[in-house]
């Protein structure tokens, strides 16, 4: 990953352009972009489980449990592209600053083709030692016709939902909730049970410290208009303790061929 731009106002605020190297991309498409859009680690639980009933003497097998074993066990991917771009955007905040997303929400879908409730990116960040929430969205445009694209502009774009997000101390409060029910079975020294702990007294400190980002995912040249008017819109409205950060990752492959470059090695 390279930095083509970035604007530092404070360590919590600021925005960046990112670009991958098509070898890069290809290797994150076939490992840990389908891991995350697989939810490798629940399915690996789940196969292993109906593995054991496979085996369990004295258990009837039923022809469903035999077909679910093979669909579980097929590595091929069929997702929409937007959800590529949110896997891309988790992989790229936990590798280049330091973010954390225990819980698969992918696990929460009673549609697995539905959209994702209250936000798109769940977790926490970590800087300078301190732990603290994490609440952002996720777009991905092809398009160069305008800069800004209209995914970070328009009603639903990135900037209002990010205002929104800033605005609501309910809305946060639901997503901060939504994390506590992810924690509540968990001992104290789990580190998802640690962060929340950790990142929900930094939150009601003094210093109400949480942070906001908005992850733009690109497949055209890099360009620092994607972000910069957005950024400058919201800083002035997102003020701080609030982190703000905007991201531009850069894809150099084309959207249309992401799932095909993900199932190339699928069984």
């Amino acid at each position: 990953m390279k930095t083509t731009y970035q604007h530092t106002d404070t360590k919590h605020r600021g925005y960046q352009g990112i670009s991958l190297q098509e070898q890069e991309c290809r290797t994150l498409l076939q490992g840990s972009v389908k891991d995350n859009l697989l939810d490798r680690e629940e399915r690996d639980d789940t196969l292993n489980q109906l593995r054991a009933l496979q085996t369990d003497t004295g258990f009837a097998v039923s022809g469903g449990l035999m077909a679910d074993i093979q669909a579980l066990e097929s590595e091929d991917v069929q997702v929409k592209n937007f959800r590529i771009g949110e896997a891309f955007a988790e992989i790229l905040l936990e590798k280049e600053f330091s973010c954390r997303f225990h819980w698969n929400e992918l696990r929460d879908a009673r549609n697995p083709k539905g959209n994702k409730t209250g936000a798109d990116l769940v977790g926490f960040l970590e800087l300078e030692g301190q732990t603290s929430f994490l609440f952002g969205e996720v777009k991905t445009s092809s398009e160069t016709a305008n800069r800004p694209p209209q995914v970070m502009t328009t009603r639903d774009g990135i900037e209002n939902q990010l205002l929104d997000l800033g605005s609501s101390r309910s809305k946060r409060q639901i997503l901060i909730a939504y994390l506590k029910s992810k924690t509540t079975n968990l001992p104290a020294n789990h580190p998802f049970a640690q962060d929340f702990t950790t990142a929900l007294k930094n939150y009601y400190s003094q210093a109400a410290q949480y942070h906001l980002a908005g992850v733009l995912v690109r497949d055209v040249a890099s360009d620092e208009e994607d972000v910069a008017p957005s950024y400058r819109r919201l800083q002035g409205e997102i003020t701080e303790p609030a982190g703000l950060r905007l991201v531009a990752l850069y894809v150099p492959l084309e959207q249309k061929t992401w799932q095909g470059v993900m199932n190339e090695n699928a069984a």
